[in-house]
């Protein structure tokens, strides 16, 4: 391209103000945000096998939190009125859909940092990313470690799994068992309820019951 070529660009992109309402360094460090989710999206689907990130719309969360959090900070960033303001206007926002799983939550609080971690500094947030993926990394290190050597001291299935028993004729050691959670009475029949998040333990539970004495039972799966 001609030197006057470049000139007469330079002076369009002077007069319609081009470079006043697009600036190249926002838009590296919005696209570092929106990118930043999404490696903290795969990062956490395949090393720590979360399947709650599989939808497309827990795909657009990941990118676009980031993103708004990276947006408002530099919006809001050194303007006291307009962060107030925006504080006001953030409050109105209700979300009813109810986050079950409590790493759903504390992802969303990451994605947010993402955002405003690189309004700060985008050195911070390759720092944070980085130790992230240790942590990710670590966390799955020790669930091997702990269910190879059955030493888990936590569980790590957090599905609630319910046994409901119905039998012929008491069983007043079932209330001293730590799975046990509510017994009824009505007519001939003894109502027992347990909760557990490992099936074979309530299995085991059915079993220390005579065949004769069980009328029925059921195991229902919270999650399902």
């Amino acid at each position: 391209m001609t030197s006057k070529g470049v000139i007469l660009i330079r002076m369009a992109v002077y007069l319609f103000g081009f470079d006043y309402i697009f600036d190249l360094y926002y838009f590296r460090l919005a696209l570092f945000s929106g990118l930043s989710g999404l490696y903290l999206r795969f990062l956490i689907h395949f090393i720590n096998s979360e399947n709650w990130v599989k939808t497309y719309s827990q795909f657009s969360t990941f990118v676009f939190l980031p993103l708004t959090g990276y947006v408002i900070t530099s919006a809001i960033s050194n303007n006291i009125a307009l962060s107030l303001g925006m504080v006001g206007a953030l409050s109105i926002v209700r979300f009813r859909t109810p986050v079950k799983n409590p790493s759903e939550l504390i992802m969303y609080f990451i994605l947010i940092t993402l955002g405003i971690v690189t309004n700060v500094d985008p050195s911070k947030t390759v720092t944070f990313l980085f130790l992230i993926t240790l942590s990710s990394i670590g966390l799955e290190i020790y669930k091997f470690i702990t269910k190879k050597f059955d030493l888990a001291v936590y569980n790590f299935n957090d599905k609630d799994i319910y046994l409901n028993l119905v039998l012929s004729k008491e069983f007043p050691e079932f209330i001293s068992l730590k799975e046990f959670i509510h017994a009824s009475k009505s007519e001939n029949t003894f109502n027992y309820r347990f909760k557990s998040n490992a099936k074979d333990k309530l299995l085991d539970l059915k079993n220390l019951v005579d065949e004769k004495s069980i009328i029925s039972y059921s195991i229902d799966d919270t999650t399902s």
